[in-house]
């Protein structure tokens, strides 16, 4: 059972890292952190060897740093011998889950605008005499993009506009709108898959998407270059890839694509049938692993068509790096794609280690990795909670500045981070939010760390704890010198953190309030809006808030405007791309769900210190909103009482229950928008004992449908509000049909309803 659990829980975990050419060394390793001395690095920074063999940094305070460098390998045999020997100390009867995990399941988890001037004059094209130029549109003032963490950082997202036209995928189809004439302009078919995302650039498009390969793992990531100059998109370049996609960024038009291959999950193991076969197992499974070459391990692929598994080695043994301390299983690879240029699939870089947090600035990518721990060690409850108790987190650092990701320090801190937004470069330090405790965040406690770059070690070089003692982080964002953290439990603590001195963090100041911050956007130096959800004194959450905070004075923030949805919610805490904040017309566009009654985009003025909701944008078909029916609802109102105790039948309960709709319904009528409806015979006799029906009125029981039509992402592009939806959970992936609606910005009236 636990063996299961183990397996189970590593399957949630995602990787991302890369990484880059080091000097020449050691034979067979190269670079200062040689696994035959992984203290190499920390004695060069003035560390110390512990018992375990890990490095230890002493910061003068008591403190310490366990650094997890990363070698590189100088050729091919080399990286097999490293596999061979990490790989089989850890296998077992039943294969690799039996030698340890990728570490603790992770916690249940401001684009602020340029001036408009500033970036008119870096949009204007050169104009030559008398020549006729029409001005591109530009973000941020014509037309809004994905919203994203970092300023110049792109995401891929869902969909991507460039101000007069808007690309997204729907039902297998790249499709094209124009905005102008609010119509289809043309589609073409795209790879077969799921999790699609887009980049553009220009007249290009880089698309990236989900598949299956024959290969090991049977993941596969296909990279298509899509051409969007003419009146059709034409797919000009395919690239398949071993291995699941995890995230990317861009910058300056160079994508870094982030790809986890694990083979070690369909590796051929011998499984025994007994418990007296296990040793037979064991000893036959260590010599699959030590018989195994590097094709069974590194990612392949193909260009064009073919099954990835089929193809080219993607990465040079030279390009690949393992961190001195063994941290999991599988392989994390940066692939380097320009989104209007050749594809390059040598323009990788990979890491022998799992990872499940990608964070960029402009100049650099941080993957963050969760530390190995060993099952084996598990022997009762006190040694799990004892192992999550002490989990910590290894972040490596790679350069971006150039074509190809380098890799440059690692380091390690104590705890695990909530999402991307955990992390944050600024002049030249990291700042990493994390948290220690037990698994339910009894005993929880987050800090603040900050990390400096030390030859090839990131050192810690200042903290502040104490953040939230027994609660769980649900936001995390950075603007300069200041940190806004939010934790829950019951009652929601926001604080501010001074990171002026970067040495010598400091917390300055704590709200507490009901509900919490699952997302938070600064809006201006002084306010920060915050989305998630409203709660009881009890910690019980009732439905949607945003919150706007004064942070004018950072010792005393202030909760000055509230806005609710009672029995409401949405995800932007999972999906930050899901919000808009529009700057020129001090708008948020956020998509949230109410219930058995609605779903759709809620538009909110923020102005003056308060919370307007504008207005209110769906994708409902006229006559069919959710509720319509030609029966009879029957409503607590038609019962005899309304007191529980004095209730004597089921159909009474549920009456009472507006989860469910009872219609008593004449023949010819039947069914409610928004809702499965079923007959129920066996219910009429109870009706007619409560004198409920009416003449030949039959009882039917409607269930909520599990298939709203959810918006998932907003687009202003003029003076026109652009929606962007699908029919049911967790269908926006691009597989299914896509519905784009144009809304006036101001009016909010429907405009156009386009059917993709």
């Amino acid at each position: 059972m636990r063996k299961t659990l183990i397996l189970a829980i590593c399957t949630l975990l995602l990787a991302a890292s890369c990484g880059g050419d080091s000097p020449g060394g050691d034979p067979g390793l190269s670079g200062s952190m040689a696994s035959d001395d992984p203290s190499a690095a920390g004695a060069a920074a003035g560390g110390s060897e512990d018992g375990d063999g890990e490095t230890v940094i002493d910061l003068g305070s008591g403190d310490v740093v366990l650094t997890a460098g990363l070698v590189r390998f100088d050729d091919c045999d080399a990286l097999l011998d490293y596999l061979h020997t990490e790989y089989s100390a850890r296998v077992g009867p039943w294969g690799f889950d039996d030698g340890g995990w990728f570490g603790p399941m992770p916690m249940i988890e401001a684009e602020m605008d340029m001036a408009a001037d500033d970036m008119a004059e870096a949009a204007a094209p050169a104009q030559g005499a008398g020549a006729t130029v029409t001005a591109a549109p530009v973000e941020g003032v014509d037309f809004s993009g994905t919203n994203v963490q970092e300023v110049g950082v792109d995401e891929a997202d869902i969909v991507k506009t460039d101000g007069r036209r808007i690309f997204t995928v729907s039902a297998g189809q790249l499709v094209v709108v124009d905005a102008a004439s609010r119509s289809t302009t043309g589609s073409v078919a795209v790879a077969e898959g799921w999790g699609r995302e887009l980049f553009i650039d220009g007249d290009s498009l880089l698309l990236i998407t989900h598949a299956t390969s024959d290969g090991p793992d049977r993941s596969e990531t296909v990279l298509q270059s899509i051409d969007v100059s003419g009146g059709t998109p034409r797919i000009a370049q395919t690239l398949n890839v071993q291995g699941n996609y995890i995230s990317a960024r861009s910058v300056g038009g160079t994508a870094r694509v982030i790809l986890r291959h694990d083979p070690q999950w369909s590796f051929p193991f011998v499984y025994p049938q007994n418990d007296s076969a296990e040793d037979v197992a064991e000893t036959a499974n260590r010599a699959a692993v030590l018989n195994s070459t590097l094709d069974d391990w590194l990612p392949h692929y193909t260009v064009g068509s073919a099954d990835s598994s089929t193809g080219s080695r993607l990465t040079s043994c030279s390009d690949v790096h393992a961190p001195s301390v063994f941290s999991g299983f599988g392989m994390t690879t940066v692939v380097s794609v320009p989104i209007s240029g050749d594809f390059d699939p040598s323009a990788s870089t990979a890491v022998m280690a799992p990872g499940d947090t990608v964070y960029a600035s402009t100049g650099s990518l941080y993957v963050a990795t969760t530390r190995w721990l060993d099952s084996d060690t598990f022997d009762d409850d006190d040694d799990w909670q004892e192992a999550w108790r002490r989990r910590r987190t290894s972040v490596h650092r790679f350069d971006i500045s150039a074509a190809e990701a380098d890799y440059r320090a690692s380091g390690e801190v104590e705890g695990v981070i909530h999402n991307q937004f955990s992390l944050s470069e600024h002049n030249g330090y990291l700042r990493v939010v994390t948290t220690v405790g037990g698994p339910w965040g009894e005993d929880s406690d987050s800090q603040v760390r900050v990390l400096s770059t030390d030859g090839d070690v990131l050192v810690e070089v200042g903290s502040v704890g104490d953040i939230g003692r027994g609660e769980q982080v649900q936001s995390v964002r950075f603007v300069g010198d200041v940190g806004y953290v939010v934790t829950f439990r019951q009652i929601d603590p926001f604080y501010t953190i001074d990171l002026s001195d970067p040495t010598n963090p400091r917390i300055l100041g704590e709200l507490k309030i009901p509900g919490f911050s699952s997302y938070l956007h600064p809006i201006s130096d002084t306010l920060v809006l915050g989305v998630g959800s409203d709660a009881d004194p009890d910690g019980r959450v009732t439905g949607a808030k945003v919150s706007l905070f004064d942070v004018s004075d950072l010792a005393a923030p202030r909760e000055v405007a509230v806005w609710t949805a009672p029995d409401g919610w949405n995800d932007i805490g999972w999906d930050h791309r899901a919000f808009l904040w529009w700057a020129p017309e001090s708008l948020a566009v956020i998509p949230v769900t109410v219930w058995n009654e609605w779903s759709g985009a809620v538009v909110l003025r923020v102005a003056d210190g308060t919370i307007t909701e504008v207005g209110r944008v769906d994708h409902s078909v006229d006559g069919e909103e959710p509720g319509r029916t030609d029966c009879r609802r029957l409503t607590e109102a038609d019962l005899p009482t309304t007191d529980m105790e004095d209730f004597t039948s089921e159909l009474e309960y549920m009456i009472f229950d507006e989860y469910a709709a009872v219609l008593a319904c004449e023949p010819g009528e039947a069914g409610m928008t928004g809702f499965e409806c079923y007959p129920e015979p066996f219910f009429v006799d109870e009706a007619e004992r409560l004198d409920l029906l009416r003449g030949d009125e039959s009882i039917s029981i409607c269930w909520p449908s599990d298939a709203p039509d959810v918006i998932v992402r907003s687009i202003v592009i003029g003076d026109d509000l652009w929606t962007l939806g699908f029919q049911g959970w967790g269908s926006f992936d691009g597989s299914s049909e896509a519905r784009l609606h144009a809304n006036d910005l101001h009016t909010l009236q429907r405009l156009a309803a386009l059917e993709l």
